[in-house]
């Protein structure tokens, strides 16, 4: 991208030497030919046209018209115009007819109306250039700003619910070690050093938005691990994972959080216990998790607020928007199925480079 004070210069001496062909041209068809009062008059009108403009861009910064509204920035371009007219008008007529030509100048007020309003035509033209530039340069600085603001705000939101998923598992993996202190002594020792593992390893996920599958799967296995020596006998698991998900990359303790949520809301309520189910297949390039337990959800438990489904739902909406999913649903032979869609890339804030807002060159 080209800087803005060279993009400036450059419009600068295209825009005037424009103005001056033109003048050039228009004299042509009147028959007037190329002569040294011709290009002398020429040369005056593009270097008046260039000095006045870049005083009148020095007056805009020194006033700070550039943060003006609308509404009052038109009468000051107007009138601003006016007087740049005016002036070009004024200082051609003495360089060119008094101190070239040397002729007598009788100023007629009709004449100088005329040739000062079509010169403020060409001062507001040039106003409307700049400006709507500029007009353009602040609606993008606004739109970065919003896209920073919306990063920023998913980026706190995620946190904020990975802060919520550490103590919660941490807690039901602690109450589960409770109850083999007495019983196993040495079982529980065990499990002490298998939680300091998926702690260890929880600790790292939540530095990071996603992870592969395979690493999720394992943190699952652990905490499953741990909730069998609880449930003995009354929890079987059971996995169907396709080896080509295994990279698929999800969210840090969702499916943990799922399988959690199965246990405590289903399987730990029948006395017979259960079985739950972790399937993983290749749905196109979305991943397809299903989740799937003894039990029966009712429809108020979808939506209990904080840790859970709902905590679930929100970290993939924050992640891939609508194109990821959360669905619960009660399945003909008495399980509880919950399907998830992940995406195979996170949705993504695109927010430009700070040079283009931090700026190196006014224009």
């Amino acid at each position: 991208m080209m800087p803005k004070l060279r993009l400036y210069w450059t419009c600068q001496l295209l825009g005037w030497f424009s103005y001056t062909f033109i003048m050039w041209v228009l004299n042509e068809l009147k028959g007037k030919e190329l002569d040294v009062y011709l290009v002398s008059f020429l040369s005056i009108s593009f270097s008046l046209g260039l000095l006045i403009s870049h005083t009148y861009r020095e007056l805009v910064l020194q006033l700070d018209w550039l943060n003006l509204k609308i509404v009052d920035l038109i009468p000051r371009v107007i009138l601003t115009s006016i007087l740049c007219g005016l002036a070009f008008f004024a200082l051609h007529t003495f360089f060119f007819d008094i101190l070239i030509v040397k002729q007598e100048v009788v100023l007629v007020t009709l004449d100088i109306l005329q040739n000062t309003m079509s010169l403020s035509i060409i001062f507001v033209l040039w106003s409307l250039m700049y400006f709507l530039f500029h007009f353009i340069q602040n609606y993008r600085k606004e739109e970065i700003k919003n896209l920073r603001w919306q990063a920023l705000s998913t980026e706190v939101e995620l946190n904020k619910l990975k802060s919520q998923l550490n103590p919660h598992f941490i807690f039901n993996s602690m109450n589960s070690i409770r109850a083999l202190v007495d019983e196993n002594p040495e079982h529980s020792k065990d499990s002490i050093t298998r939680l300091s593992n998926i702690l260890r390893s929880s600790l790292l996920m939540g530095r990071q938005q996603v992870i592969p599958l395979r690493e999720e799967l394992q943190l699952v296995n652990d905490y499953l691990s741990l909730e069998k020596t609880r449930f003995e006998e009354r929890l079987m698991v059971r996995y169907a994972i396709d080896e080509d998900t295994k990279e698929h990359k999800v969210p840090p303790m969702l499916l943990q959080t799922l399988v959690e949520n199965g246990i405590k809301h289903g399987i730990s309520k029948l006395a017979e216990g259960g079985t739950i189910e972790i399937r993983a297949r290749k749905s196109g390039t979305n991943l397809k998790l299903i989740i799937e337990n003894t039990g029966h959800c009712r429809e108020e438990t979808d939506r209990e607020p904080g840790f859970g489904l709902l905590n679930s739902r929100q970290r993939l909406f924050l992640l891939y928007g609508e194109n990821g999913s959360l669905s619960i649903s009660n399945t003909e032979t008495g399980t509880v199925m919950v399907e998830v869609t992940i995406p195979d890339k996170i949705k993504e804030i695109k927010v430009l480079k700070s040079n283009l807002e931090d700026k190196t060159d006014e224009l």
